[in-house]
């Protein structure tokens, strides 16, 4: 009898142990393939790959940012085009816009969105928090800057409303330019 409760007790403790690690190995792999399908749809490859987002990729890669970059980094598309201000927003926002992107290219039809006239609201669509996740000693480096400092000023006490994006045309170089390629093209 006292072997059973201990033959018992040994079997149980093994299937805990297997259930705790199946559990383990599933959240593991689950974190993996997240952080790959996340890595997979963020860059201008994948986002240039819906027609209508050809102009934007074909500007940005002439960009800085993008692949004029001579420093060796290039920005993400979802480091400008989501909140980087913390996970659970980023990962809202990418389900969120990146299910509408596909409904309005797929099912609705994108020939119809006025790209020139989101360009004058290109901070709708550009959040402060990528540039500072990238350029975040801009406060302290601007203190050491007279003239940098007095145009941030605003910026980081709060006194102003402009964002990023409305002092600093960056991220896509010539978009009217390229735009406005495509609209030929697609006219023809």
């Amino acid at each position: 009898m006292n072997r059973r409760r201990k033959n018992r007790g040994l079997r149980s403790l093994i299937m805990l142990a297997t259930v705790l690690s199946a559990i383990g190995l599933g959240v593991v792999l689950s974190w993996m393939g997240t952080d790959y399908a996340l890595h997979a749809t963020s860059d201008q490859a994948f986002c240039g790959s819906c027609h209508s987002m050809k102009p934007m990729q074909a500007s940005f890669l002439e960009d800085i940012h993008g692949g004029r970059s001579t420093k060796g980094v290039q920005a993400l598309c979802t480091d400008c085009h989501l909140p980087q201000d913390n996970y659970v927003n980023y990962l809202y926002m990418k389900a969120k816009n990146g299910a509408w992107d596909v409904w309005k290219e797929y099912v609705l039809g994108a020939e119809d969105v006025d790209w020139i006239a989101k360009l004058e609201h290109a901070n709708r669509y550009v959040y402060d928090s990528g540039c500072l996740k990238c350029h975040n000693n801009l406060q302290t480096g601007s203190e050491l800057n007279n003239k940098q400092f007095v145009a941030h000023k605003p910026y980081f006490q709060g006194t102003t409303e402009k964002s990023c994006v409305d002092c600093h045309q960056v991220g896509h170089h010539d978009m009217k330019r390229h735009l406005a390629m495509a609209r030929e093209k697609n006219s023809q």
